[in-house]
């Protein structure tokens, strides 16, 4: 049998079980034209092994170590026209959650159902519809989540039997982690209000904790495998934090970069020493966290200021009151993109306020301006990836023009200090750090270990092998048929 293959764990669901959400149905997404096969959906599976993509031509599955495609479900009986623009895998078993678009008869999927595909049976044995789009589908051993726009439908994914159905905000990027490993099952998605989080513990209601994490719309969550952990990131992209599940308490803040980006992926390491970050730009971040460097003042900070922002009060000597202007100038609502111009604005809100106050006073409220963003933790290593330039556009698209791909996808070695970077260009990373780096000494850069060539247009490529070369055709565009071919040096 396949690696992927051995040891699964077959779910015994029947071809008629299904389970019905709320809300209107939707009409299929257009296909692309035939020929040349793109990317509509990819990522790991929850212990980082294996890693699957959804194409505009079915779906593949592929092994991390060493790199090798395992299966490949394109235009086979069940895929015929069809294609797959979500899917989850569950760890190295043969199920599957997918969301599946025919043009041959639209009733056999359609954004509005996910399906349980079962590649030992090479059949769907399963289910879930809605009535509003599917945005987002997450899996554990126990339970599955269909993630809407609005709402988000607990299963059990032995008997697809509905256990919880939680309200959210808009939530068009389908957000919803499971701690894999966590019992009961912890879950964590947005709130009812923009920038909230929440976060499910089983089905009991009562220890649901709600908190603000940003002052705009999140962009990426992520739970370590046991659940005590969140991470989170907003629209903006700057600041990445990291709370406490139990209560809330803000553990960190993780300054990315002053340009705002959109985050594509958060990951704990297995033993919660190490945050990945990813995003549309073309470097990805790795923070160190641990006690030494987890910050006091942490809970003192504004949890709704994910950017930055100055805390009102920071002086208690100085208040606009005693302003003979009458008011006070507004010290740094927003961060700006230079840290010139965000220096001159510290400089003249200082220069303001030591007009009309007592030197001493001034000290205070510095330290009460500046904290948020100086004292911020710093990337411990970073990965710049080939191939791709200063804006995060990389030399080759692989994208369909209908994805949801935003950016990399990444995943921890168990048990070395690697990362592996999964790029919607077809290129696969493994990149090393030391974790004993100095951070006095800055920011390490990560060495490149392996990069192989996983996926390209062309309908009949296959992956060459470890750490190999491929040379494959097709273009940077998906109508661009004729384009040059290109390889990897």
């Amino acid at each position: 049998a396949p690696p992927c293959s051995r040891g699964a764990r077959t779910m015994s669901l029947g071809p008629s079980q299904a389970a019905t959400g709320d809300g209107e149905a939707l009409a299929s997404s257009s296909r692309e034209p035939p020929g040349n096969v793109y990317l509509l959906s990819l990522g790991f599976n929850q212990d980082g092994s294996c890693f699957v993509a959804g194409t505009t031509a079915g779906f593949r599955v592929y092994a991390i170590s060493p790199v090798s495609e395992i299966h490949r479900r394109e235009n086979s009986a069940a895929f015929e026209h069809r294609s797959v623009s979500l899917v989850s895998m569950l760890f190295r078993t043969n199920i599957f959650a997918m969301v599946t678009v025919s043009d041959l008869d639209p009733s056999t999927g359609g954004p509005n159902k996910v399906q349980i595909w079962n590649d030992q049976t090479g059949k769907f044995a399963g289910e879930l519809r809605s009535r509003n789009e599917v945005k987002g589908v997450a899996l554990r051993k126990d339970i599955i989540a269909m993630v809407c726009e609005y709402a988000i439908y607990v299963y059990t994914l032995d008997k697809l039997r509905v256990i919880q159905h939680l309200t959210t905000n808009a939530n068009n990027r389908g957000l919803c982690v499971l701690a894999v490993a966590s019992d009961p099952w912890i879950l964590c998605c947005p709130g009812q209000s923009i920038g909230a989080v929440r976060v499910q513990v089983g089905q009991d209601d009562r220890q649901t904790r709600v908190f603000e994490a940003h002052q705009t719309a999140l962009a990426a969550l992520a739970l370590n495998a046991s659940g005590t952990l969140v991470a989170t990131a907003s629209e903006k992209g700057t600041v990445v934090k990291v709370f406490q599940t139990s209560d809330g308490q803000l553990l960190y803040r993780l300054r990315r970069s002053a340009r705002p980006a959109l985050i594509s992926c958060l990951i704990f390491r297995h033993d919660d020493r190490f945050l990945g970050v990813a995003s549309s730009s073309s470097t990805v971040h790795i923070f160190r966290l641990d006690q030494a460097t987890a910050r006091e003042d942490a809970g003192l900070e504004d949890r709704g200021s994910g950017e930055f922002s100055a805390s009102p009060g920071a002086s208690p000597a100085y208040t606009p009151a005693a302003d003979p202007a009458g008011s006070m100038p507004p010290l740094l609502p927003h961060a700006p993109a230079g840290i010139e111009q965000f220096a001159s604005q510290i400089h003249k809100a200082v220069t303001k306020i030591a007009s009309h106050t007592a030197a001493e006073a001034v000290s205070d409220v510095v330290k009460g301006v500046i904290p948020t963003y100086f004292n911020d933790l710093r990337s411990f290593a970073h990965f710049r990836m080939p191939d791709v330039d200063s804006n995060g556009q990389p030399t080759v698209d692989a994208r369909s023009s209908q994805t949801r791909i935003s950016g990399p996808q990444l995943a921890f070695h168990r048990t070395e200090p690697r990362l592996s970077v999964l790029h919607y260009s077809g290129m696969l990373y493994e990149c090393s750090f030391k974790p004993d780096h100095d951070p006095s000494l800055g920011t390490q850069e990560c060495g490149l270990r392996a990069a192989a060539t996983w996926f390209a247009v062309r309908p009949d490529f296959r992956l060459q092998g470890s750490g190999s070369s491929a040379t494959v055709a097709g273009g940077a565009g998906e109508d661009d048929k004729e384009a040059e071919e290109w390889q990897l040096l």
